[in-house]
């Protein structure tokens, strides 16, 4: 992922979409961000703007859970 920061925003794609990971010899499609799970690190500083577009590949609504660690 590409994330282009200009004074204090931060710009970022994410795409999502189903695709095929193997576990423990199971094969099964799972949504991923950007070809991974979990989703990449997007690195922000305090006071930081961050705008994110987020392109939903998947034919069913999904919900994603943004968090970030306490320091």
């Amino acid at each position: 992922m590409v994330i282009l920061s200009i004074d204090l925003f931060v710009f970022g794609c994410l795409q999502v979409k189903l695709q095929n990971v193997t576990r423990l010899c199971n094969t099964r499609a799972i949504p991923t961000v950007n070809g991974k799970f979990p989703g990449p690190k997007i690195v922000t500083r305090e006071g930081d703007r961050v705008v994110v577009k987020v392109v939903n590949n998947i034919k069913d609504n999904i919900t994603i859970h943004w968090s970030a660690p306490c320091s």
